[in-house]
């Protein structure tokens, strides 16, 4: 106690011989109006607790002193040196706001600071717990579920509840400036962080964050789909760029009703381009079995009615409206249609000895056939040719039949014309045979 009055002695000593010699103001060094306590020791080198606390309502830095101004209007200065920690302690001012974890934490670390200043120096202790008092008060509060919002206590679930519905129009505004939503990372946006922020420990509010991730992700995934229905729509995209689309589509976990449209078709599509390349197989198979021959052509009944109900199949998905990049083997597809349904009528045409319809439906067929396999066309092309020796024969015979009338053979010109038409069946051949018949009929 006595070592503490003297160290008290001791620097109002000093303070009093410096203030003789300076002015808190001057040398164009502005004094600060703020008012606090220097623990001053009674010398430089003695201990940290034997500093005294000297309350000041202003000071001034002048490099190796300050010049403090004290409640009674004394100015007084004090060697850098004696002051613990080098610098005065300023009465703490009580933020506006404390609103967030950091701002609670500062209030703490200010307490700390305080007390441990106090342990250091236990004649400032009385000082140093009127500064911390309101600190641990408003630590208290905040704790307690308040916040201090513009100097002013209120429950943190109001503030809090107030501050996001503002947060979440701003962000909403934000998300609906964006042209493309599929750029806007919700995510990493200031705005739905604060969100995030503000419903940390409020089951209602989290729940609202919750909604609005999953409302923004919902609509970032109907425009996405809908982009890539509008790609697959459009004729110019290549197939591999189609199956990187619909992969796309199939990886969404909610898929809105025309993408689920959309990803039927392309199951349908892949079980058609099966069937197809199952028929053309057997196509292939059947004709690889059989020579090549002059007689028309007969599917097995199975193979034809599998064709036929492919035909159907095809025609029902076409129906279905499948954007232009979900596609089929058409040609193919196209192939067996046609193959299978003309080959009865090419049986049909030969048991009429129609030959010249005969070759120009085989001409087609032919054509048809290189989509499905060689041993297909072989065949047909051998039909084909079969077809076209008639009409060449037939051609042959009419035209002999035509050089004998014209030189006024009729019987010659009638025997070449009825072998013709016994090769083709021709209805002008036919009524021209029926006109030269007449006249001789009526020759006595």
């Amino acid at each position: 106690m006595i070592s503490r009055l003297i160290g008290l002695f001791l620097v109002l000593v000093t303070s009093v011989t410096l203030s003789a010699q300076s002015q808190l103001s001057g040398d164009g060094r502005q004094a600060v109006q703020k008012s606090g306590i220097a623990l001053v020791k009674p010398q430089k080198w003695s201990k940290t607790n034997e500093a005294v606390p000297v309350r000041f309502t202003a000071y001034t830095n002048r490099g190796g002193y300050f010049v403090f101004r004290t409640p009674s209007g004394q100015e007084r200065q004090v060697w850098v040196d004696q002051i613990v920690g080098s610098k005065p302690i300023l009465e703490p001012e009580m933020p506006d706001d404390i609103i967030d974890s950091a701002q609670r934490n500062a209030l703490q670390t200010q307490i700390t600071e305080l007390k441990g200043l106090a342990a250091k120096s236990p004649s400032a202790a009385v000082e140093l717990g009127q500064y911390a008092k309101p600190f641990i008060e408003a630590l208290q509060r905040y704790d307690s579920g308040e916040v201090l919002v513009n100097r002013t206590w209120e429950p943190a679930s109001k503030y809090r509840t107030r501050q996001f519905y503002t947060a979440q129009v701003v962000l909403q505004k934000s998300i609906e400036q964006e042209v493309d939503k599929s750029q806007f990372n919700l995510e990493q946006n200031s705005t739905f962080k604060q969100l995030i922020e503000l419903s940390k420990g409020d089951a209602s509010l989290a729940a609202k964050v919750q909604a609005i991730r999953d409302e923004f992700l919902q609509k970032n995934l109907s425009e996405r789909q809908a982009k890539i229905l509008n790609q697959l729509t459009n004729p110019h995209t290549t197939e591999p760029e189609a199956q990187a689309l619909i992969q796309e589509l199939e990886s969404f976990k909610k898929p809105d009703e025309k993408t689920k449209a959309i990803l039927q078709q392309v199951v349908t599509a892949g079980l058609l381009d099966q069937e197809i390349q199952k028929i053309k197989t057997a196509l292939e198979a059947h004709f690889a079995d059989q020579p090549p021959s002059n007689e028309p052509l007969r599917l097995p009944a199975d193979l034809a009615f599998q064709s036929e109900m492919l035909a159907s199949q095809i025609q029902k998905f076409r129906e279905s409206s499948p954007p232009a990049a979900i596609r089929i083997s058409d040609a193919t597809a196209r192939a067996i249609s046609e193959v299978s349904s003309g080959l009865p009528q090419t049986t049909s045409l030969f048991d009429q000895r129609k030959y010249v319809e005969a070759a120009t439906l085989l001409n087609n067929l032919n054509a048809q056939a290189a989509n499905i396999g060689p041993a297909t066309q072989r065949a047909i092309l051998a039909l084909q040719v079969a077809a076209t020796k008639k009409v060449d024969l037939f051609s042959r015979l009419r035209a002999e039949g035509d050089k004998e009338e014209k030189a006024g053979n009729i019987p010659a010109a009638l025997e070449k014309y009825n072998a013709a038409l016994e090769i083709c069946n021709n209805s002008d051949l036919s009524a021209k045979i029926e006109q030269l018949k007449t006249p001789a009929k009526q020759q006595p």
